[in-house]
């Protein structure tokens, strides 16, 4: 099976369960074509780069699943161009550096260096 990351932006005007029924939608499709669901990260309301239909803002989802095959991903971008709540979407192919980095940060192993590094700059000071 090979691993994906799937990033999509949803419409924040919808109302909080619109967006979640929404998200959940995408990975009930991913469950229903076979796909294993790794990890999925609500990110939350988050302000775009640049104006995407006259919006500045979007609720932010990113998935990670193992599909069976790669016609999964042609199937889904397809439903999120279809999609009028979906703003933007993009997906990748993870590959096994990735995969046990994306592990790794979700195990918590990225966080211990940015508070130890922290501790030492209150040393230094101090």
């Amino acid at each position: 099976m090979r691993q994906y990351e799937t990033t999509f932006i949803i419409n924040p005007a919808l109302s909080g369960d619109e967006i979640k029924q929404t998200a959940q939608m995408y990975v009930d499709f991913l469950k229903g074509e076979g796909c294993e669901i790794i990890h999925l990260d609500e990110m939350g309301v988050l302000q775009l780069a640049y104006t995407i239909n006259k919006r500045s803002s979007g609720a932010y989802f990113w998935l990670e699943y193992k599909a069976p095959s790669g016609d999964v991903i042609n199937k889904m971008e397809l439903a999120f161009r279809r999609d009028d709540n979906v703003l933007r979407y993009l997906t990748i192919k993870v590959d096994k550096h990735r995969a046990q980095y994306n592990l790794d940060k979700r195990a918590g192993k990225f966080e211990k260096k940015e508070e130890e590094s922290a501790d030492t700059k209150e040393e230094a000071t101090a």
